[in-house]
Order: C-alpha cells, then structure tokens, then sequence
C-alpha cells in the first residue's frame, strides 16, 4: 500500500491517507483502502481510527479517474465501491474518523462510513459533486441524510458548498469538534478508549442501531435477542457485574479491565 498506511497498536487499528496533500481518491488509493478495511477486519482489533497525513484530510476524487467513462464503467467502479463503504462499516467493533482540514466529496464520504466523526475546529466540509454535474457516487448523500434529515441532505449536495465544523456538529454529522491544537492527541486517546472498552457489547449496539436505521424499532427489538444474550456469557459482561457489585458505581469503571472477550 503506497497512498493508504495501515498500523497497529495493540488493539487499535490505524488507518492513514498518505497521499498529500490532498489524499486525492486516486484508483490506487482506493484499492489500498480496500485492503486495509480487509486487513483490519481479518486482525483481532477492537476500534479503528481513520486518519489522514498533511493539513488536508481528503479533496475528494482525481476527477482524472471520470474521464472518458461510460455509463456501464462507471457502474461497474462504482458498485465496487460501494462494497468498500460498506465493509468499512460494517467491522464489528468502533470506528472513529479524525477529520483536519478539507473534507470533500469521496473524503466526506469515507468519514461518513465511520461510526463516529470528530473534527478539527478549522475542519471544513462538503459534497461537491453537483460542480461538476454528478451526485454522490459513494453514498455520501443517502448517509447524510441518515444522520442530518433529508432537507439538510439535500442542501448539502445542491449548494456543493463547504461548511463549518460546528455547523456540521449542529446538524449531527459530526460527533465533535476539537480544537485545533489538541486535535491529533484528543482523537487518539478517544479511538485507543473505544479499543479498551467492552468490545462485544460495541457490536451488539452497532447492529441494534444498524437494524433500527435499516428497518425502524421492531427490527432493532428483535436484534436484541439474537445479540443480547450471548454477552451474559462473556469475560468481560461478567467482569463488569462484578466489579459494580463490588465496588459501587462510583468507583467500579476504574476497576474493570475489558479484554474484548
């Protein structure tokens, strides 16, 4: 992988943009993309942070990559793309992206794969694909809307302008803006916090929400059956117990050590 860095420590996978400076979605990174979401789902990880090199986290596509394609290419490279969104979203445990800079088009639509997106104060974003006669191509658009309504996902992809971070925090696209100075160190600890904590449970939760998104509350209610249960069995639901039981509530989260199992 030349344009996508992917490391680990200890539980925490790291996946990094390293083509600035503008981590343009060139054919290449893309395909590096794909094997670091397949690396980090084939490891024994329990959170993934997504990140990128330089003061820009992605400008969006090379447009160069559109050039000359028919309408049956383009299906074709977009399905497959979307097949790369997807699996992202769906490893079983926590994903944060760290959003700096410019965060366009296909850099918006990684983000958005994300479970959770903290942003740099000085972070700006956007859908820019109406400025040059497209739509959302990685399902930026339909993800918006899942998180900021239907309107706002419209205004966003008709205007292809750039907004704030604290306007995309209001609007429940970001989880949280941080600033600048104390960014990189802040989502780091987060995503190494989301990677101690009680992994089983993370997924469990991660497919009730995806069920409630996909099918509203009935389909959430029965997901709870078939992924609540197993977690009374445990390491690390038992451990919990007890060390409230033992401790109280006051002190027992300094005391549980979850190992993820």
């Amino acid at each position: 992988m030349n344009q996508v860095r992917f490391e680990t420590k200890d539980a925490l996978g790291v996946l990094t943009l390293t083509n600035p400076p503008l981590n343009l979605f060139s054919m290449e990174l893309i395909e590096d993309l794909r094997a670091a979401v397949t690396e980090a789902k084939n490891r024994p990880l329990r959170a993934l942070l997504v990140r990128a090199e330089g003061k820009v986290f992605s400008g969006g596509a090379d447009v160069s990559v559109f050039k000359g394609k028919t309408s049956s290419e383009a299906r074709n490279l977009f399905t497959s793309q979307l097949k790369l969104i997807a699996d992202l979203e769906e490893l079983p445990f926590p994903t944060l992206a760290a959003v700096q800079g410019l965060c366009i088009a296909a850099g918006l639509e990684l983000a958005l794969a994300c479970d959770l997106i903290w942003a740099a104060a000085s972070a700006r974003f956007g859908q820019a694909e109406a400025s040059i006669g497209t739509t959302t191509l990685l399902g930026g658009v339909q993800r918006l809307a899942e998180r900021a309504g239907p309107s706002r996902a419209r205004e966003i992809i008709y205007t292809a302008d750039q907004y704030d971070a604290a306007t995309f925090e209001r609007w429940n696209i970001v989880n949280r803006v941080v600033p600048d100075d104390t960014f990189e160190s802040q989502t780091r600890e987060f995503a190494e916090r989301l990677s101690k904590g009680a992994t089983l449970a993370y997924a469990a939760g991660k497919r009730i929400v995806r069920a409630y998104l996909d099918g509203g509350i009935r389909a959430a209610d029965k997901v709870v059956n078939a992924v609540a249960p197993p977690l009374f069995d445990s390491e690390d639901m038992r451990a919990g117990v007890a060390g409230l039981l033992e401790h109280g509530p006051r002190a027992f989260r300094d005391k549980v050590v979850f190992r993820g199992r």
